[in-house]
């Protein structure tokens, strides 16, 4: 349940709707592009640089699979530094790719707290559903999605 990340813990009860959490940025690189679509979808477009700048593209760009796992390990990483109690995470939906992201492309993560509930059946936890894009260094959308989580309350507050 909970990170080794050092920074404060953040708990359910900690959460406002409505509010909005910076976090990691993560630049991509041509050489990541190709790794990753190698072993997860090997598309010319993703592979290939020469077929890639021919292509509807223009370049080498990421698969979604990527794309995803980039969502995944900013999301976490909040600017302010701490450290969220999630237990679980629960499902996702509406996943959305707004535009291609491209070798050179820096991604920032945004979370927007959309939805919280206590458990109906477990009082030591909530329920929390995230809006989160993927911006690129032209504060242009590449990617959204809502996430579902279980987050831990805090334990003092019980």
């Amino acid at each position: 349940m909970l990170s080794d990340q050092q920074g404060q813990p953040f708990y359910f009860d900690d959460l406002v709707v409505g509010a909005k959490h910076p976090a990691a940025s993560y630049t991509v690189t041509a050489q990541a592009i190709i790794e990753f679509a190698q072993a997860w979808d090997p598309q010319p477009w993703h592979i290939d640089e020469v077929f890639a700048s021919a292509s509807i593209f223009g370049g080498l760009t990421a698969c979604s699979a990527h794309i995803f796992s980039i969502f995944c390990i900013t999301s976490q990483r909040w600017q302010s530094g701490v450290v969220q109690q999630v237990i679980a995470g629960l499902g996702f939906d509406e996943m959305r790719m707004h535009r291609p992201v491209y070798a050179g492309d820096t991604l920032r993560s945004l979370s927007i707290v959309e939805a919280a509930r206590l458990s109906k059946s477990k009082p030591d936890r909530g329920i929390v559903t995230y809006n989160t894009q993927l911006l690129n260094q032209n504060d242009e959308l590449v990617f959204s999605i809502k996430a579902s989580t279980l987050m831990a309350t805090d334990p003092s507050k019980q």
